[in-house]
């Protein structure tokens, strides 16, 4: 997951928003109740089962085309399409990541269509069908579209102050006196998204090797769809406790929307890599050489302030391995989750 954010201004961008990619998977961001952990069909069989208290906003599918194209274009692309999942709000992801794609968009010398789906599934199912030609995943979501279709990793996103990992946290508010990972029992729960990382799979490792919880029959979880929503249904009281990104965390407290004396943090991860950037596999090697060195020259400090990151480097897939470890401790077959 992550780290996309923060507002743009004073770029030269045409937004035009539409409803829905076809064959990306559902148009709303629902919340359902969790899933098995341990079943190799992990969260799609519950999909369509009760929703509860943390829910958000239904989101639609954005697109945003940005940029130009140009006679010294360095791809043979004519749009390059790019893909985020939904982190944070689908609007906020959109807005925070336009000035990035201008800048790749002048890098290419092409015209960038911002693609942020409506659940993490939606952009991995987007770039299967070739409707993407590169997104930018969480580490969970990244493993799928690996595991899947192939999907070939390139570049990992810095933190703004150029960290390559960052935590999955348990959090509750001190009205709830949780303050072990054993006292979850019975409690509300608020996982972010299926395919999260931080947001879903950690948590529920966490929650079974640390505590000897069941996700799915000690704790009454449900999906919040992105990582500020888990965070603001804790701070709320809508649930007791919940799972949220440590930089999404942090963000929340350096602008205020969450007081820090107001959090309890009951559990903290161990280091997650960062967020990979991957292209589908079937690009031409000359496009896909020139959209990395795009991604890498990229020094633009707004840009790249915008998403929250500090920049790309080089990436290698046996980065997110722990990842996948995990999800072999926990039975997840990745080639039947969603």
């Amino acid at each position: 997951m992550n780290k996309l954010f923060r507002v743009m201004s004073g770029l030269l961008v045409s937004l035009v928003l539409v409803v829905i990619l076809a064959a990306c998977g559902d148009n709303t961001a629902t919340s359902v109740p969790a899933t098995t952990a341990a079943a190799t069909t992990a969260a799609a069989t519950t999909a369509a089962a009760t929703t509860a208290a943390a829910t958000k906003t239904p989101a639609p599918t954005l697109i945003a085309t940005i940029g130009a194209s140009s006679s010294a274009a360095k791809v043979s692309l004519k749009t390059l399409r790019l893909g985020a999942i939904p982190a944070e709000n689908v609007q906020t992801v959109l807005t925070n990541t336009t000035p990035f794609a201008t800048a790749l968009s002048q890098q290419l010398g092409i015209q960038v269509e911002l693609f942020v789906g409506p659940n993490y599934t939606s952009v991995i199912e987007a770039l299967a069908a070739g409707k993407l030609d590169v997104a930018i995943f969480g580490p969970f979501s990244y493993v799928l579209a690996n595991s899947k279709y192939n999907a070939s990793v390139f570049a990992l996103m810095l933190g703004t102050k150029g960290e390559k990992t960052y935590n999955s946290l348990i959090i509750t508010t001190s009205k709830t006196g949780i303050k072990a990972l054993a006292d979850l029992k019975g409690h509300s729960f608020s996982f972010v998204d299926v395919a999260s990382t931080s947001g879903n799979l950690v948590p529920r490792y966490n929650l079974i090797t640390k505590a000897k919880l069941d996700p799915d029959k000690d704790v009454n979880g449900v999906f919040t769809g992105s990582h500020d929503a888990s965070l603001l249904a804790v701070q709320s009281g809508k649930v007791e406790a919940g799972a949220v990104a440590s930089d999404t965390f942090q963000k929340y407290i350096d602008n205020g929307t969450v007081k820090a004396e107001e959090i309890v943090i009951v559990d903290k991860s161990f280091d997650i890599p960062n967020s990979p950037v991957a292209y589908r596999n079937d690009l031409s090697d000359a496009d896909k050489a020139a959209i990395k060195a795009a991604f890498l020259a990229i020094k633009d400090t707004a840009a790249l302030n915008s998403m929250g990151t500090g920049g790309f480097i080089e990436a290698v897939d046996t980065t997110w391995d722990p990842i996948r470890d995990i999800a072999k401790v926990l039975n997840v077959d990745l080639t039947k989750l969603k």
